[in-house]
């Protein structure tokens, strides 16, 4: 499970999704809101246990004020975790 949780493609999505909400100062509740999505959502996210739809990255980037680069490694990160999760 361990190994699974380090190569899974949503578990990294999700090790940088906390990583960028906690450089932010936001608690799951600050960014759900901000971002427009429900917590539970997020939680799961961060979690690595569901992988990111393209228009919720989009959503969770904005409500980050990710910047170039780091919007771009970000969606490149949902991507691979999106396409795990329907894989």
């Amino acid at each position: 499970m361990e190994t699974r949780q380090r190569t899974d493609p949503r578990a990294t999505f999700g090790r940088a999704l906390r990583g960028h909400r906690r450089d932010a100062l936001l608690t799951q509740g600050e960014l759900a809101a901000k971002a427009g999505l429900g917590v539970r959502t997020l939680s799961d996210l961060e979690r690595g246990t569901s992988g990111p739809r393209p228009a919720t990255a989009a959503l969770l980037c904005a409500a980050l004020g990710l910047g170039h680069p780091d919007a771009e490694r970000f969606h490149a990160l949902a991507r691979a975790g999106w396409r795990a999760a329907r894989g």
